[in-house]
């Protein structure tokens, strides 16, 4: 008896994993789609389309006069924002099994930006409703001035 309690336990872990990892898999796809057109609307600079479609989180910190007015000015000087991410979920098990249990919802990406000027890193922050993400958050941060300067250190 104490056997098949650990086989069924073993069984079930297995099908969260893979429930889990397929999970991943379509919420990557999705987060992925969202940035490539949050980018392709900041680049044509459709600042009031990026918060109609934001959630409420977003909606409720900044009037959409606040928000359009900080994409403005990021515009200016970053430019054209030309990266084409694949979106990756990297969970342990655990984090993966409390997801398909608890319908985890937010997701953060990361990108290294580039342009002419400068390397910046951007952090946008989704919250999935419905399974379909939607932004609460955009910031971004220049790293170093090009052309940029790489130190090492060594003992």
């Amino acid at each position: 008896m104490k056997f098949l309690k650990l086989i069924l336990v073993l069984i079930f872990s297995i099908y969260l994993l893979g429930c889990a990892f397929e999970e991943n898999r379509e919420v990557e796809k999705k987060l992925t789609v969202s940035i490539n057109n949050f980018h392709d609307l900041f680049n044509q600079e459709k600042f009031e389309q990026i918060y109609a479609e934001a959630d409420e989180e977003l909606k409720n910190k900044y009037t959409e006069q606040q928000f359009v007015s900080y994409l403005e000015v990021i515009k200016n000087d970053v430019g054209e924002i030309d990266v084409k991410p694949h979106v990756w979920i990297d969970d342990e098990l655990k984090d993966g099994i409390k997801r398909v249990l608890f319908q985890r919802t937010r997701f953060s990406s990361f990108e290294l930006v580039s342009t002419e000027r400068a390397i910046y890193r951007e952090k946008v922050d989704w919250k999935l409703i419905y399974s379909e993400p939607k932004l609460i958050s955009f910031q971004i941060e220049k790293i170093c001035n090009k052309p940029c300067q790489l130190n090492i250190k060594t003992k």
